[in-house]
């Protein structure tokens, strides 16, 4: 057999050729290098959503909003919620979480504790046959959970907690590494309606630091008087923790302060406060002048947005209303440049933080939010 020696033409092009090949095989393993290394730079989620402590309305788009939340921790390998599905409160959510990968662990009503015990023996197991998760997310504000919270820190583990801020417990909240309340997670409320509203007043300068430090003490006093009025210790790491239930957007490092105890030593300094140590335990005192505690005044953009929902109900019963009907009404009767005073930088969050303070109740259909008086 004869073989047919290639012309230097054909060489050429043979060559030209397998380089072509090799380049593209060179590009396609260093794609799959950069994913592997991805892979291993990625960290493990466990989801543990304890669903008759945050029951979120399945009209909304929590369950979507909160899976963008939790994706940002790292990939969600384990995802489980814990309820008596029976019951008619919780079957309708059973269906979106099942459909969004959870898996549903049936805790009968009839047992006491049950979805707790439940919660607590999962995450045990978890974080003892599964060393590679490196992040739980709690969804829950059940101050029971302590004892879960405690055991996974000491396992080196990051924990992030969900909940509903209006019934949580600062002594749960003070554990993790930050905590979110349920409603900042739902999509929507920002119609272009609200927008409009918000552009319009971007040109008035908002309050230099000094004027945001004075509505930062504010807030401090306020944390301070809430915990008094529940009857709870004011311990310096819960009052932390109750500032920001009531403040979510509240950063002492926006104020120019590296540290918490920062911010609570120039509260100290400029007699706002005082440290009384209680049992060896360091509380937070609000300053006291003549034996009278300092009383809080309620910030004037939430006295005028009660006004605003009284004048659109005409002093009848309260009616739920959309956030841009509200927000127009609102700005009709005070700048937008009040709230951002408070901190707010949309007018979504001002109204959350309205609820948590028990002055109005508000529900969502889809991305559509409604706000009225509470009742």
């Amino acid at each position: 057999m004869n073989f047919l020696i290639p012309n230097d033409e054909a060489i050429d092009k043979s060559a030209g050729f397998f380089f072509i090949q090799l380049n593209h095989i060179i590009k396609e393993l260093n794609e799959m290098k950069e994913k592997f290394e991805r892979t291993l730079d990625t960290e493990n989620v466990a989801i543990l959503w304890d669903a008759e402590n945050v029951t979120p309305s399945v009209d909304s788009l929590f369950i979507e909003g909160f899976l963008e939340y939790a994706e940002q921790f790292g990939r969600i390998t384990v995802a489980k919620a814990f309820a008596d599905w029976t019951k008619s409160s919780f079957s309708k959510l059973a269906e979106p979480l099942s459909r969004n990968r959870f898996e549903l662990i049936y805790t009968p009503a009839s047992r006491k504790n049950s979805s707790d015990i439940s919660l607590i023996t999962h995450g045990m197991e978890l974080a003892l046959k599964n060393p590679k998760l490196q992040t739980f997310i709690l969804v829950t504000g059940d101050s029971d959970f302590r004892p879960l919270i405690l055991s996974l820190v000491r396992s080196g583990k990051r924990i992030h907690i969900v909940c509903n801020v209006q019934n949580a417990s600062e002594d749960l909240l003070v554990l993790a590494d930050s905590f979110k309340d349920y409603r900042e997670l739902i999509p929507g409320g920002q119609e272009k309606e609200i927008q409009h509203l918000e552009e319009k007043e971007t040109d008035q300068k908002v309050l230099d630091i000094e004027g945001q430090k004075e509505i930062a003490f504010t807030q401090l006093v306020e944390a301070i008087e809430s915990l008094k009025k529940e009857k709870k210790n004011s311990e310096i790491g819960f009052v932390k923790v109750k500032i920001k239930m009531l403040n979510p957007s509240f950063n002492e490092n926006n104020l120019g302060y590296k540290k918490w105890s920062d911010f609570v030593e120039d509260a100290v300094s400029l007699k706002i406060v005082e440290v009384e140590t209680k049992d060896s335990v360091k509380l937070l005192r609000t300053h006291r002048k003549d034996s009278k505690t300092t009383k809080v005044k309620q910030p004037k953009a939430f006295t005028v947005l009660i006004q605003a929902l009284k004048q659109l109900d005409k002093e009848k019963k309260p009616e739920f209303r959309k956030f841009a009907i509200v927000a127009n009404e609102l700005y009709n009767q005070i700048p937008f440049l009040e709230i951002k005073k408070l901190g707010f930088k949309k007018f979504k969050d001002f109204i959350l933080a309205a609820e948590t303070r028990n002055l109005v109740e508000t529900k969502v259909k889809g991305t559509i939010h409604y706000v009225r008086r509470a009742i």
